[in-house]
């Protein structure tokens, strides 16, 4: 009988342990399940819109959306516009104004030969009143009086229609010397820019002691504008020279900037309310990328935002001015994506609009913002907001030089 009783107080222990350890391990568990559930909720409401109130859906759906958005947009090249502060070879009106003026006093005035001088001081010699006729070629002192007419802002250039040169002035001698362009810079800068020689025409009497006429090399290449001064160096006398000359090199044809250095851009810094937008990327250069769609690498840079709120419109300038001496953008071209909301998407809308508007110094680019959105299962209150653009920059220079120094 005592045995027994033993044997069921063993027993009820044994239940009471059992019920203990189960009650403690629903406890745990609980527990584990509610810090999962408090892990998710947290992570839910740190994705929520701060102005919409609701819960955004979970970061792969969302991603999974966007990724189709972007994948289906259409890509939509806008014209190619030529910049309209320059010419035909990049060259600006100025610089063409001038060669046409230069070209045309040679068409008209011709060159003066030894027999036209000694004719004109036989002329003024026999007859006191005709000495009006010497003027053009005698003066008291070695000079420069003009080039091609011109006195000052002489340009000389190598391209074939403009490359001959008619200098008058005196006491040139009757020997040949040397005539050449030198740099007009600092005296560092002189160092590192070799005179460039000008040849003398193979015509008859191409140096008098009045009037040389000459040719740059046409083959002249790897040589950036810049401001020279004229030298001769007559065999017997000391340098005469003619400052405020420009020298302008042969231009190749146009071609693409593959990098725009990220200094030389002013993204407009777009934001929702108080805060930067969620994604605000500019890539450059886009070929090595693989941040920017295949059909964007074939261009200049490229600029994509995104954010889960409408972030608006604005634009974004690019400046040009630190081109090396002698490029100059030719054109540009703006390839923008019109996107394509997924299908559980219940409303589109577009802001703004694309436009690119030539500056002073570059290129100022308006863009377009477009958002996405759907209050309907499965994406709950999905939003997207998208702006994205590439733009191709045509850039034209002297032959043989870089547009930019070369970017590490």
């Amino acid at each position: 009988m005592v045995d027994q009783r033993i044997t069921m107080t063993s027993l009820r222990r044994n239940q009471q342990i059992r019920a203990s350890l189960f009650l403690m391990c629903s406890l745990c568990a609980g527990a584990l399940l509610m810090s999962k559930f408090g892990a998710r909720s947290l992570k839910t409401l740190q994705m929520a819109s701060p102005n919409t109130g609701h819960d955004l859906p979970a970061l792969d759906e969302y991603e999974k959306l966007r990724a189709e958005v972007l994948r289906k947009a259409a890509v939509l090249s806008g014209p190619k516009l030529k910049n309209p502060a320059i010419s035909s070879y990049g060259l600006t009106p100025t610089i063409l104004r001038t060669l046409q003026e230069q070209r045309t006093y040679l068409e008209t005035h011709g060159t003066v030969t030894l027999a036209a001088i000694n004719r004109v001081r036989e002329l003024a010699g026999n007859n006191p009143g005709e000495s009006s006729l010497l003027r053009h070629v005698t003066c008291y002192k070695p000079m420069i009086r003009s080039v091609n007419g011109k006195a000052k802002g002489v340009v000389f250039t190598p391209m074939a229609a403009n490359n001959t040169y008619r200098i008058d002035g005196c006491f040139f001698g009757d020997t040949p010397g040397i005539v050449q362009l030198e740099a007009h810079t600092s005296a560092s800068e002189t160092e590192s820019v070799h005179p460039i020689t000008i040849h003398l025409d193979s015509t008859f009497l191409a140096w008098s002691d009045h009037e040389i006429t000459a040719q740059l090399d046409a083959e002249l290449r790897g040589v950036p504008d810049y401001a020279v001064t004229l030298v001769i160096y007559p065999a017997k006398r000391r340098r005469i020279e003619l400052r405020g000359c420009h020298f302008v090199a042969a231009r190749g044809n146009p071609q693409l900037l593959n990098v725009i250095p990220s200094t030389w851009v002013s993204l407009f810094p777009s934001g929702v309310g108080s805060r930067s937008i969620r994604q605000l990327e500019y890539v450059s250069p886009t070929e090595a990328s693989g941040a920017v769609p295949k059909n964007a690498t074939a261009t200049s840079a490229f600029v994509v935002r995104s954010d889960t709120e409408q972030f608006g419109t604005g634009r974004d300038r690019y400046d040009f001015s630190q081109l090396n001496p002698g490029w100059v953008v030719e054109s540009i071209q703006l390839q923008t994506y019109g996107i394509s909301c997924p299908n559980v998407i219940t409303s589109a809308r577009s802001f703004g609009g694309w436009e690119a508007e030539w500056t002073s110094l570059g290129v100022r680019v308006a863009f377009e913002d477009s958002v996405c959105t759907s209050s309907v299962p499965p994406s709950l209150a999905f939003k997207m907001s998208l702006s994205q653009y590439a733009i191709r920059v045509w850039v034209v220079g002297p032959v043989g030089t870089l547009p930019l120094a070369q970017v590490p």
